[in-house]
Order: structure tokens, then C-alpha cells, then sequence
């Protein structure tokens, strides 16, 4: 590879393209017609346009330019066709959007780079009108930044068939329960990459445990580690490796003799990825301790989680410990219900060790990519807003030129990708949830109510009143805004530093992060529906408590109003059928 090329490959990955316009056309003899377009990110996608059935072409000029990052990118245009005598099908026809296709023949228009790309196919043309960033200036997510150097959190599990690695990532990362190792159980490829359409911030790979004698998984594992260890840029490395094993019997085995070889020589190995032993089944264990200590006499509650801690520590803990050091991080987990804290505190493990010798961009990726602990997502929207806006709340350095709108979407943006919820139709991102929280914000005094309370059990009381006078699951929730929503004029005004402004700020951080809890509540694995959204909006209208001071009060406000991780099962069982529907869409 040439020197010229390099240069030229960095330099396009690193700009910032733009969609400003689209035109679909269909040619007059084809029997096609064209319904929505849909913007493909990665494993998202976003409605960009929509017909009304008939038509033969669309167009549209966004305001605000579409930003399309560093991740795989294509149009896709759904169409009907009709012919004579048959009944209509559908088809989706793909455009790809290449970076450095666009790149190349970039021209100046007006002052500013611009390229017009046209692409024929299917009878169809597609003429996309792509800006640069260097030219045209936007307000840039904080998040996009952070997600170029690290997209999605790396992790390899490692284990035999049946040790339950497949229920532990679903429970962690809440993807479609698959066979980590592929459509032929068992056997794996630890150089295949898995990532679900559930969770596009999250990559797997997997590999088979090392049975005795088995020398060639050893080996695969050992140059596959090796090799990523090796590649320059944080994405492509390996973040964290799990190594499940079952919690034995009293008198099983708990190491193959491949896997204590791995651990005798994982730090020559691994280097400073983070390997956390995990034991998995923590439930069936203790259901066989608590049979034992019925044996047991005078044994009291507190000597029985002794007996357990005891009974653990000798048959798995003090064995790995003589085997690995006493440095080696382990932890015992059950996919089971009642055992959620289990995988919770396994992710928070995993993220302190990440954070602490791989990368702080590496941490904040499985913060957005784990979806089993509330408190990491509260903990990375606070990151995320550090690093550049919330610093420049109280001088214009951030926003002078912008207007109101400008600086609120592209906060709204951060902290909606950090909680990294299955959208597919990417509701969380649309002009319409944006306009209910605005709505919200259009007074001129914000309540200031002492006093402490519980968020959650709040918040849950609420949406029991919402949900329970209704004659049915399936009404449609009525937002305590939504009709007639009209974009409140203030937002257009340019940027200034006011009270005011700040306090308005202030408080749509605040409200959205609360909204971002309750939805987390109600739509743990989604995909995430408007009806969740709606209800997240009202119950927390509802919950009142609100209170915005000052500027160096937003930290304080958005953890003072959290929902504690350890709280979260039990606010979702008081909750319990009527949770039943939301997953069902309905208008705004």
C-alpha cells in the first residue's frame, strides 16, 4: 500500500459526510412505485422519506444535513409493483454509499465542497446531494466522535457447549438468544464476528472451550488473540475476555487441562486485556447447597450464606487462585430471574477493568453496548455530555451562531445514543419526540420542589395510573402534550447566554434522561415503540419532583432523579402485565 493511499484512506475516514438532499426517480415504463426510503447506518435505520403511494418520484431538502459517520451507509428505497393480473409485491432496492466514492470527486459549490452522487439501478435513479464537515459547519455529536475510535465493544467468550454462554450474552446485551457458535452447535469460529441487529454496539466472538488434547482450539485461540492484539486502531482489539465455566459438583472437575495452561499463561497471552473467569449456573449451585445445609444443625440464615461463600471459595475460587494468582478477576453469574444482579455486577466488573488498562473509549462502549445496567447509562450520558457541551453551557464558545434547536439536537443525539435502545425505526431520534420534550420546556418558571423522594417507586406509581383506567392494553396512550404539538418559537432563536437559556438547557438534559430511564424500564429488550415513549413522557410529567437550580446542578439533578440498577426487576414486576402491548406501535 502506497504512502499517498494511506493518507488518503485516513484522511476520508476522518470527515464528517453529510446528506443534504435526496431525489428518488422511477422510469415512466417501469410498473414500480415508491413508498419510503430508509437511511442505513450500521444496524440502524432511519426513515428519511415518504410517498403517498403514487408516486413515480420523491424528493427532499434537509435543514439540517443528515451527518453519516464512519459506519457502513445505504439508501434503501422500498417499492410496490404493480402489473396486470397479478396482486402487488414489494422490494427493497439497495444503494450502497461508498466514503471514498463519494470523496473522490468532490466539487465547490457556492464556497462549499459538495458532491452529487447519481446511481442507477432496477429502472430507478438516485441523485444524493453529500457535503463534508470540513466545509459546512455543523454541531458534531460528542458521541460520534467517541464511537469513530471505538463503534461497538469487542468481547471473547470462551467455554465449552452447554456452559451457558449464549443466555449469559443475551441477558447481558439482550440479543435474540442464538448458539453463539453458529448454526453447527458446538463447533465455533473464533474468527467469525457476531453481531446481532438487536445491538449494533456490540461485536462477539467465540470460542470452544479447550478440552484435553485439543490443541488446535488452544492454538486457534492463542494466534486469533495474538493477531488483535496486534492491530493499531482500538476497534479492532479485543476488549475483555470472559471464560465461562459450570460451577462443578462436589466432586467434578473445574479445569480442563487447556484451560489452566490458558490461565498459567494468560498475561503473556493476553497482555493487558482484561480476563474475567465466570461461573456460570449460580443458581443450580446454591439450590444444591440449601438441600445440603438442611442437614446442617442450628443453621441459621446467616450461617447458611456463610456455608455458601465457604463451599464456593474451596471448590472454584481458592483452585483458580492457585492456578492464576491471586489477581485473577472472577465472578459467578445465573441468567435465572431473581439473579440479575449476578450479570449486573459481572458488566460493571468488566467496565472498571476495561476502562482501567485497555481504554476509556473502549469502557464507554460497553457501557452503550450492555443493556442490563441502568446506572452505566446514566454514568456514560454524564461522560458523554463532560467531554464537550455541558462544559461550554456557560460561555458561547460551543454555540455562538447556532440556534436553540441546533444545541438541543445535537445534546438530544448524545445521550440518545449512549442508551443505545433497539430502534429500528429510530423513533427516539425523530422531530416528533424532540417537539414533546420542547413542549414541555415552553414556560417561563420551572418548579423547584425540596425535599428527597424514590424515583423509581415515583415513577412506577405513575405509570400504574396511566396504564390501569384503561379498557384495554391496547388503547393508545394520550401524551400530556401531544395534541396539536407545534414547535415552540424560541428554539429558533440564535444561541444567547441567558438565564434562561441555561435553565432551559438544563432541564431538557435532565428530562431526557429521566425519559431514557423509564423507557429503559418498561422496554428492557425492545424494539422500542411510541407507545413506550409516550407512556415514559406522561409518567414522568406526571411524577412531578422536578428541580433546576444552576448550571453546575445538572449531575447532581440527573442522579438525584435515577433509578437505582439493583431496583430495577423489582420496579418492573410492580409494574407486571401491565407491561403487556408496548412493544405494539402507534401514532404519535
Amino acid at each position: 500500500m502506497s504512502e499517498t493511499y494511506t493518507t488518503a484512506a485516513v484522511a476520508a475516514s476522518s470527515v464528517h459526510l453529510h446528506i443534504s438532499s435526496i431525489v428518488i426517480q422511477v422510469d415512466d415504463a417501469s410498473k414500480k412505485i415508491v413508498e419510503f426510503v430508509e437511511l442505513e447506518l450500521g444496524s440502524q435505520r432511519r426513515e428519511v422519506l415518504r410517498g403517498s403511494g403514487k408516486d413515480k418520484e420523491l424528493s427532499a431538502k434537509f435543514d439540517h444535513a443528515i451527518a453519516v459517520t464512519t459506519e457502513p451507509a445505504s439508501l434503501l428505497v422500498h417499492c410496490q409493483h404493480h402489473s396486470m393480473g397479478v396482486l402487488p409485491w414489494k422490494s427493497i432496492v439497495k444503494f450502497p454509499l461508498d466514503r471514498q466514492d463519494i470523496l473522490s470527486d468532490i466539487v465547490d459549490q457556492d464556497g462549499k465542497r459538495v458532491h452529487e452522487m447519481t446511481r442507477k439501478k432496477m429502472k430507478m435513479t438516485v441523485v444524493i446531494t453529500i457535503s463534508d464537515s470540513v466545509h459546512t459547519r455543523q454541531l458534531q455529536p460528542t458521541s460520534s466522535d467517541v464511537l469513530e475510535i471505538c463503534p461497538r465493544f469487542r468481547l471473547l467468550v470462551i467455554g465449552k457447549t452447554g456452559v451457558g454462554k449464549s443466555s449469559l450474552i443475551h441477558q447481558a446485551f439482550k440479543i435474540d438468544e442464538v448458539h453463539v457458535s453458529g448454526h453447527s452447535r458446538g463447533v465455533a469460529d473464533i474468527n467469525r464476528e457476531f453481531v446481532a441487529p438487536q445491538n449494533g454496539r456490540f461485536v462477539l466472538h467465540d470460542s470452544e472451550g479447550f478440552e484435553a488434547g485439543d490443541s488446535a482450539s488452544f492454538a486457534a485461540a492463542k494466534e486469533f488473540i495474538d493477531c488483535r492484539r496486534k492491530m493499531p486502531a482500538l476497534k479492532d482489539k479485543i476488549h475483555a475476555v470472559w471464560l465461562c465455566l459450570s460451577i462443578p459438583h462436589a466432586d467434578g472437575r473445574l479445569f480442563e487441562n487447556g484451560v489452566k495452561e490458558f490461565l498459567e499463561s494468560r498475561k503473556a497471552i493476553l497482555g493487558n486485556i482484561p480476563i474475567i473467569v465466570v461461573f456460570t449456573k449460580h443458581d443450580i449451585f446454591l439450590d444444591a447447597l440449601e438441600l445440603e445445609a438442611m442437614d446442617l444443625e442450628g443453621c441459621d440464615e446467616a450461617a447458611l450464606e456463610q456455608f455458601k461463600r465457604d463451599f464456593l471459595n474451596n471448590l472454584c475460587i481458592k483452585p483458580l487462585m492457585d492456578v492464576a494468582g491471586s489477581d485473577i478477576l472472577h465472578a459467578t453469574v445465573s441468567t435465572t430471574d431473581g439473579y440479575e444482579n449476578t450479570v449486573r455486577e459481572l458488566i460493571d466488573l468488566t467496565t472498571t477493568n476495561v476502562e482501567k488498562f485497555v481504554a476509556s473509549e473502549a469502557a464507554l462502549a460497553m457501557m452503550i453496548a450492555q443493556r442490563v445496567d441502568i446506572g452505566l447509562k446514566v454514568k456514560a450520558s454524564i461522560a458523554i455530555g463532560r467531554k464537550r457541551y455541558w462544559r461550554g453551557l456557560g460561555s458561547s464558545m460551543n454555540f455562538a451562531g447556532f440556534t436553540m434547536k441546533d444545541c438541543l439536537s445535537v445534546i438530544h443525539k448524545d445521550v440518545i445514543a449512549v442508551w443505545n435502545f433497539n430502534d429500528p425505526h429510530c423513533h427516539l431520534a425523530s422531530g416528533k419526540f424532540q417537539e414533546l420534550i420542547l413542549q414541555d420546556l415552553d414556560r417561563d418558571d420551572f418548579p423547584n420542589t425540596a425535599g428527597s423522594f424514590t424515583f423509581g417507586l415515583t415513577v412506577v406509581g405513575a405509570i400504574i395510573g396511566i396504564m390501569t383506567p384503561l379498557a384495554a392494553p391496547f388503547l393508545p396512550i394520550v401524551a400530556p402534550i401531544a395534541a396539536g404539538m407545534v414547535m415552540a418559537k424560541w428554539v429558533y432563536d440564535i444561541y444567547q447566554q441567558t438565564n434562561m437559556t441555561l435553565r432551559r438547557i438544563m432541564a431538557y438534559i435532565v428530562d431526557l434522561t429521566c425519559i431514557m430511564q423509564i423507557a429503559f424500564l418498561l422496554a428492557p429488550t425492545g424494539p422500542i415503540s411510541r407507545r413506550v415513549i409516550k407512556i415514559a413522557i406522561k409518567a414522568y410529567d406526571e411524577a412531578g419532583e422536578k428541580q433546576y437550580d444552576a448550571l453546575d446542578e445538572i449531575v447532581r439533578l440527573i442522579e438525584r432523579h435515577s433509578i437505582k440498577a439493583e431496583e430495577v426487576q423489582d420496579l418492573r414486576t410492580k409494574i407486571g402485565p401491565r407491561m403487556v402491548g408496548l412493544q405494539l406501535d402507534e401514532e404519535w
